[in-house]
């Protein structure tokens, strides 16, 4: 008898569990859908102008059979309708770059390529790698992109829970439907996924989860000249150089770690490596030589004594080098939202300066320099020269400061475009290594 009474106690407490558990996935749900009601949009008539359109990610190959999928191509035709309809000026497209995963691709440039397929003009097209997380793709907008009233492009039901996320986040949203696929399996099964989603979200909401956006600066929504960076060859009598010089009126730098910049990503103007890199069998900021800033916060690498001297940038101080003592600067930087690295100096206050490197090491040789002109270039010997050459053909262009940057095979990768509208970028060097660290990226700057 008491086994009985213990079983039917089991019993009745699964079903009311149970019971809870529905009852809270019908409570969830039906929050989002009140939530979005008189903000969704399905024919591009009604929709109201704002200024960007947020598309949120998924793959043109379906990751469960591999098959075309019509979730992405709908919201492609949706996004390009809404552009070429004057109803937004610009499209960010939010995804991962999940390439090396089974059925992956580099969403971001996957739907770009396929927007500009449908007549969408390539220099209004951003693309976002921080969209792994509907959460991200929101926040970004808001922290990052510096906007408070946005288009979100998706599938009704995700639409639903973004603007959800979004009005949570402070966001004046509004969502445009794409056409949901047909297939009865496949809705079936990402609206169950969608009800769980739903119920993560309230989750997450009261674990006051945090955005994780690697990237802290993107391109802007701004109408940028063509010449973002100029090109040069110079003689001289130590050896020939190459001269890349960006116009730092339009790009913003940041330190990309733990991952290598992708050249698909148009709107990276430049891309050279930046501090010395560990050993292999290191990984991400401990495997880089000194304190580094990197998207606004600072982190510890190893103890390098060639580092000598240090470059920062932040959007109120702009580029700026220091000698010997640079800790203060790299606190500095991290507390302007800005980027920072330590190497070893070669030129300062124009003036060569005693190196750990032998002057007469031959290689080819890169530097990070203040020209005469006091701008930021940056600065490569055509060929194997020696040390001490290269510094001298950098003095004898009055080169005020120069700070070295990782060079060897594999890390001098190197890839820039000099005007905004080139797909295709030119190399310095095109191989890079697997494991390199680190990488200092120039983009065109928020507004």
């Amino acid at each position: 008898m008491k086994k009985n009474k213990l079983t039917n106690r089991i019993v009745v407490s699964a079903i009311i569990l149970l019971c809870v558990i529905v009852a809270v996935m019908v409570v969830c749900d039906r929050m989002v859908n009140h939530a979005a009601m008189d903000r969704l949009y399905d024919s591009v008539e009604d929709v109201p102008h704002r200024k960007v359109g947020l598309v949120l990610g998924t793959s043109p190959i379906s990751t469960w059979n591999g098959r075309r999928n019509y979730y992405f191509d709908h919201r492609i035709k949706a996004a390009a309708a809404l552009y070429k309809s004057g109803k937004v000026d610009w499209l960010v497209v939010s995804g991962g770059d999940y390439r090396n995963s089974e059925n992956g691709y580099d969403e971001p440039v996957a739907m770009r390529d396929s927007l500009i397929k449908q007549d969408v003009d390539s220099l209004r097209i951003v693309l976002d790698y921080d969209g792994t997380r509907t959460l991200n793709s929101i926040a970004k907008m808001r922290d990052v992109y510096r906007q408070d009233s946005i288009i979100i492009i998706s599938q009704e039901y995700h639409n639903e829970r973004a603007l959800y996320q979004a009005k949570h986040l402070g966001i004046d949203a509004i969502g445009y439907n794409a056409k949901t696929p047909g297939r009865r399996t496949s809705w079936w099964r990402n609206r169950g996924r969608e009800v769980l989603a739903r119920v993560k979200l309230f989750i997450d909401i009261a674990r006051d989860l945090q955005p994780d956006i690697k990237e802290s600066m993107v391109c802007g929504f701004t109408e940028p000249k063509l010449d973002l960076l100029s090109e040069s060859h110079i003689q001289t009598e130590y050896g020939d150089l190459i001269c890349l010089k960006p116009d730092m009126n339009q790009l913003a730098m940041d330190m990309v770690c733990c991952g290598i910049p992708s050249a698909d990503n148009d709107s990276i103007v430049l891309a050279f490596a930046g501090a010395f890199t560990g050993s292999t069998s290191g990984t991400g900021h401990i495997n880089i030589a000194g304190n580094h800033v990197s998207g606004g916060k600072i982190y510890r690498g190893y103890r390098c004594e060639r580092n000598t001297g240090a470059f920062t940038w932040s959007p109120s101080a702009g580029p700026q080098f220091f000698y010997d003592d640079y800790q203060s600067a790299m606190e500095k930087a991290a507390k302007e939202g800005g980027m920072g690295f330590a190497q070893e100096m070669m030129i300062h206050h124009s003036k060569g300066v005693k190196t750990a490197r032998n002057l007469g090491n031959k290689n080819v040789f890169r530097a990070l320099c203040l020209d005469k002109e006091s701008q930021l270039a940056l600065y490569e010997s055509l060929g194997i020269v020696t040390f001490g050459n290269f510094i001298n053909a950098l003095l004898s262009q009055g080169v005020k400061e120069a700070l070295y940057t990782d060079m060897g095979q594999g890390w001098n990768y190197c890839f820039y475009r000099i005007n905004a509208d080139e797909s295709s970028p030119k190399y310095l060097h095109n191989q890079p290594l697997p494991y390199a660290s680190n990488f200092i990226i120039l983009k065109i700057k928020c507004p």
